[in-house]
């Protein structure tokens, strides 16, 4: 790729956004205004400057709690369930899986374009932000003090690393920008190094913070109260060990993580949780959690997420059955977050809602008996309160998990017991070794029937208990697990029409035979020895895999191959 493109694509990008956080409204960038002022010249005001730097939070804040990509991720996870086909949710999660549509014209392009378009809303402002600060800063520091010259160039380190770690974890590859960089210059890198460079922006921000005597206002950040130097920091580590996580593409990658560095960072923990508000900035809030996690017409539970808690042997039958035989049932559980004492009854988190409001020609596996209500709360109080993203519940379990890969799977089973007893009413684990007690009631039960062990359990809780806080956490999760459906989509590509801007052809993921597409889940060592047994139920099982097997060889292999002939 050829630098003139990038630089073309970028000034297109800089001189929108500058244009969209100052006015409101974009240019046409065909119009060359030859008495335009550059950019040492237009931005020299200390509050201008501020302003800009302080106004990247919303476009980041916009790129992860929008529509986009949030619902597509929790429904290509399984996690919500939903056809309709807004926001990319119907073709992100109907099975088999087809890759990602990264046609310009595409109904739903929204799904790469936001993240991707807001996150350089964000990125342009603090390059011209942080440039004009080091460009002007005798003004700065007359007019705002010292300190507060600092607070502004602390905060635009912070958003430089949330809004490239959101890029790390989204796209195959960006573009990295902050205030050194010249457009010029600009070249595309890889997630893994755009992930580099974001974690060492997060750092530098959280050890300035540290300590620092200046308030964040909250009005910078939705609504979220004025942050101290010590609040700014945990913000700053808080997400830097969600984002550790998130950026494995495979389950190896997700292993060879540096572990110990992330629970040491998760391990910090939260004051209090941190969400958005909308309330006075009537914008600070989470798009994802109405349609999938409040509106009863828009979504259910999948049953992939809430089904391993049935012990009635429907949800073995639902797994391993055909789609079009995959109807929705009853869950029997001793969850009490899924259900009460009877299955038609609402859990602590779960509310009972029967008939599914799907047209039943997109699948009647989307369908599914049960809602979570955790944040109606918010919708019954016309969406004003806290719309909780990170919290130290979910650093709870990074930490349980960097445990788990650490060898010390006693601690992890400490915070399994914990909300399965407490929230879930559930039997504890006694050792590391055991299957999930309860007999033929245990949960999770995996697709044979059997009981899942601690490491299955560890994966079922967290599901469960983090279910829909912040933007493709049950995604990511899957992603780095290997627990995605098969041809699902492990990341995004560049916006087609970023693409055309660029002059580079289109590309995409996901499908069969796709590039960065799932695999298959395979058996697990009971189905094995199932698969083995000359029995009705072992060969329709066998079927089943040799069937997955032969549809991915033929979508894999040309048709001129030997194997085709």
């Amino acid at each position: 790729m050829k630098k003139n493109r990038t630089s073309a694509w970028m000034r297109r990008v800089w001189l929108c956004a500058a244009a969209v956080l100052t006015t409101g409204a974009c240019v046409d960038l065909d119009i060359v205004n030859t008495n335009a002022p550059d950019r040492g010249r237009a931005i020299t005001s200390p509050s201008d400057i501020q302003a800009l730097i302080s106004g990247s939070y919303q476009a980041w804040e916009f790129a992860v709690t929008h529509f986009a990509p949030s619902t597509a991720m929790m429904t290509v996870a399984d996690a919500a369930s939903s056809s309709w086909g807004n926001w990319g949710m119907r073709d992100a999660s109907s099975e088999p899986r087809v890759a990602y549509n990264n046609d310009p014209a595409y109904g739903s392009s929204v799904v790469n374009v936001w993240p991707w378009n807001y996150s350089y809303q964000s990125l342009a402002a603090l390059r011209d932000g942080l440039a004009a600060v080091e460009a002007n800063r005798d003004a700065m520091v007359a007019e705002l003090g010292e300190m507060n010259t600092e607070r502004v160039e602390v905060f635009g380190k912070l958003m430089q690393g949330l809004t490239l770690a959101t890029l790390a974890v989204v796209f195959d590859q960006a573009f990295i920008v902050d205030e050194e960089t010249k457009l010029e210059d600009l070249e595309l890198s890889d997630y893994n190094a755009v992930w580099q460079a974001a974690d060492t922006k997060l750092r530098e921000a959280e050890q300035l913070a540290q300590g620092a005597a200046w308030q964040v206002p909250s009005i910078w950040v939705g609504c979220n109260g004025d942050w101290s130097g010590a609040r700014t920091a945990e913000i700053a580590r808080g997400y830097r060990a969600r984002y550790s996580i998130q950026v494995a593409r495979t389950p190896e990658e997700r292993g060879n993580l540096d572990w110990s560095a992330i629970r040491t960072a998760a391990a910090a923990g939260l004051s209090e949780d941190h969400g958005g508000y909308y309330d006075t900035c009537l914008w600070g809030w989470q798009g994802n959690k109405w349609p999938l996690l409040m509106h009863p017409t828009w979504s259910r539970t999948d049953i992939r997420t809430i089904g391993p808690a049935d012990a009635s042997g429907k949800w073995e039958q639902w797994i391993n059955g055909e789609l079009n035989s995959r109807t929705p049932f009853d869950i029997d559980t001793s969850d009490r977050r899924v259900t009460g004492f009877a299955s038609d009854t609402d859990g602590m988190y779960m509310e009972y809602m029967g008939g599914s409001p799907f047209p039943a020609d997109r699948g009647v596996y989307h369908y599914s008996h049960y809602r979570d209500t955790r944040f109606d709360g918010i919708f019954q109080n016309n969406f004003i309160g806290l719309w909780p993203d990170l919290t130290g519940k979910e650093l709870e379990f990074i930490v349980a998990e960097a445990d788990y890969r650490l060898g010390n799977m006693a601690s992890t089973m400490e915070t399994v017991n914990k909300y399965r007893t407490e929230h879930g009413q559930l039997p504890p684990f006694r050792t590391v070794n055991e299957v999930a007690p309860g007999g033929a009631r245990c949960v999770p039960q995996m697709e044979d029937g059997s009981c899942g062990d601690l490491w299955e359990a560890y994966k079922y809780e967290k599901r469960l208990e983090v279910y829909g806080y912040g933007m493709g956490v049950e995604y990511f999760d899957d992603r780095g697990w290997g627990d995605l459906v098969q041809y699902s989509w492990t990341q995004l590509p560049i916006p087609g029409a970023e693409l055309e801007i660029l002059l580079m052809d289109i590309y995409t993921f996901g499908g069969p035979g796709g590039n960065s597409s799932a695999p298959y889940l395979g058996v697990s060592n009971n189905i094995k020895e199932l698969f083995a047994q000359r029995t009705p139920e072992g060969l329709r099982l066998k079927r089943k895999v040799l069937d997955a097997q032969l549809h991915q060889i033929n979508s894999e292999t040309p048709d001129d191959h030997p194997i085709r002939k």
